[in-house]
């Protein structure tokens, strides 16, 4: 494909592009089963995302024609304005959170405490995948929705760890670094 001089490097459609897209898409739909499971949501853990999982379940229950997917769609607003009530109660008390921080696994820790916190966020993944397969018996879109959770929730978790990993081994290497540097600064050889 040529490159047109007026054309900006943001015109073309890149693999970290689409990615992206796809991360976003996956997050916003995991959104809609972890503002029920999770507590202490960043100020903007929702965000933006939680515009798009609107769109999503009124798009899926228009398409599938379920009205039960408008009453979930209800219990989400309810759900995300208690997410922001305990936000703003966590500014009150002066708990500091990282703006993006997508909440605290407490239903999976309460069942499960011996398990890490880490490993909750996975098994948050395996309680959409059983609350879906129970609500698939009484309405099939729905209980499709809430499955399709799984895949969700464990491909945001996954790609959160990796980046978490590859942050920690870039620390580790600027260390590494400066500790070479600081031996050569102390030889005196530039």
């Amino acid at each position: 494909m040529p490159h047109y001089p007026n054309e900006g490097p943001g015109d073309q459609l890149t693999m970290a592009g689409s990615f992206n897209a796809a991360y976003f898409a996956m997050y916003a739909h995991a959104l809609a089963m972890l503002v029920f499971i999770r507590k202490d949501f960043g100020r903007e853990g929702i965000g933006l995302a939680g515009l798009f999982t609107v769109l999503m379940m009124l798009f899926w229950g228009s398409y599938a024609q379920c009205y039960p997917m408008f009453i979930f769609l209800l219990l989400w607003f309810a759900a995300v304005a208690c997410q922001r009530v305990n936000q703003y109660l966590n500014w009150r008390r002066g708990v500091v959170i990282h703006s993006r921080y997508a909440g605290y696994p407490f239903v999976s820790k309460r069942l499960f405490p011996r398990v890490s916190d880490l490993n909750a966020r996975g098994v948050d993944a395996f309680l959409c995948f059983g609350v879906g397969g129970v609500l698939y018996q009484f309405n099939q879109p729905l209980g499709l929705f809430v499955m399709a959770g799984f895949v969700s929730i464990l491909f945001v978790e996954h790609v959160t760890a990796q980046l978490a990993r590859r942050r920690m081994q870039a620390m580790q290497d600027q260390e590494v670094e400066m500790q070479y540097l600081a031996e050569r600064y102390k030889s005196g050889r530039f």
